[in-house]
């Protein structure tokens, strides 16, 4: 099978392995104090590269090795040492566990650990902007698309892959670093790393269930202007103060 982005999440698991082997295991705490790991643990302390934690965390979740399996009573160290080892995360287990766009939604979650200050900064502002009640109308046709992408994935996207994304995107952000004087900024980019990864994890239902490439575009506006594209094929984002309201027909939808 072909390996993941750059090969790190495909040897993530091995890694992991041997760093346990040599530390010891542990249940209940991702590492104790005398350094020993549980399977979490040491994937978050062997992972390469920023976010790809989050990402292998939800793959195994999904297999149903992860935390809980790691705590259960009665596991032993050779156990989780022995699964690890023998555990691969390819390109075809990331499409199960985050669908179509799972290569995306890789690249997203790396990004997310790599924001600086500037960017979260300037993501608040852009959200802010973009959802801000003074601007009716803005806030009416942002309601709507926040609403047309909610019901396409409830429809299509499995509430597994969804919360696996949401999970991975959202538990990213804790990789950065707010002063107190910074606080203010997480709430609304937050926000827009959420909406985000719906978008993301809807992009492939462009034109079902009333949701449109207009809604796809307004709910991701934020991060394109502040990042970049979240897709190959997203074209110039939407000025995120642009308070133009959706088609009419859209709005009676809503």
């Amino acid at each position: 099978m072909s390996a993941p982005i750059g090969n790190s999440l495909y040897r993530l698991p091995a890694l992991a392995s041997r760093y346990m082997a040599e530390r010891g295991w542990t249940q209940g705490q991702e590492e104790d104090d005398d350094g020993r790991v549980c399977l979490t643990g040491a994937l978050r302390l062997c992972s390469p590269v920023p976010g790809d934690y989050y990402i292998a965390r939800e793959v195994f979740r999904h297999w149903e090795h992860a935390e809980v399996w790691n705590d259960t009573e009665g596991r032993t160290a050779e156990e989780v040492v022995w699964y690890l080892a023998a555990t691969q995360i390819t390109n075809y287990e990331l499409s199960v566990v985050f669908g179509p766009q799972w290569h995306e939604i890789t690249t997203l979650v790396r990004a997310i650990c790599g924001l600086t200050q500037q960017q979260m900064a300037d993501l608040a502002a852009a959200h802010t902007v973009a959802s801000r009640s003074e601007q009716i109308r803005a806030d009416l046709a942002f309601s709507i698309a926040w609403g047309a992408a909610l019901r396409a994935r409830q429809a299509h996207v499995s509430a597994a892959t969804a919360s696996a994304v949401w999970e991975a995107a959202w538990d990213a952000t804790e990789e950065l670093v707010l002063t107190p004087n910074e606080g203010y900024m997480a709430a609304p980019a937050r926000g827009a790393i959420r909406n985000s990864a719906l978008a993301l994890c809807t992009r492939h239902l462009i034109g079902t269930d009333k949701y449109t490439q207009e809604h796809y575009d307004l709910i991701t506006g934020p991060w394109r202007k502040v990042v970049g594209p979240l897709h190959t094929d997203d074209t110039q984002p939407l000025h995120t103060d642009d308070t133009q309201p959706l088609h009419t027909d859209d709005t009676q939808h809503a």
